[in-house]
């Protein structure tokens, strides 16, 4: 949201939410979402995220 409202940035705000959501799809979490599930560490979420962005 504050990509699109204070910077009016649409596109990069879409691509961001698509490549969090495909990460949340794959399972690629940190431990406060994994509900016991397999859990990455942040840095390892924030690589995948950066590595994935332009790939969504």
């Amino acid at each position: 949201m504050m990509f699109e409202d204070a910077f009016g940035l649409k596109e990069e705000a879409e691509a961001i939410r698509a490549v969090v959501n495909k990460s949340l799809d794959e399972g690629i979490i940190t431990e406060d979402l994994a509900s016991g599930n397999k859990a990455y560490k942040t840095s390892e979420v924030g690589d995948w995220l950066a590595n994935n962005l332009n790939s969504t």
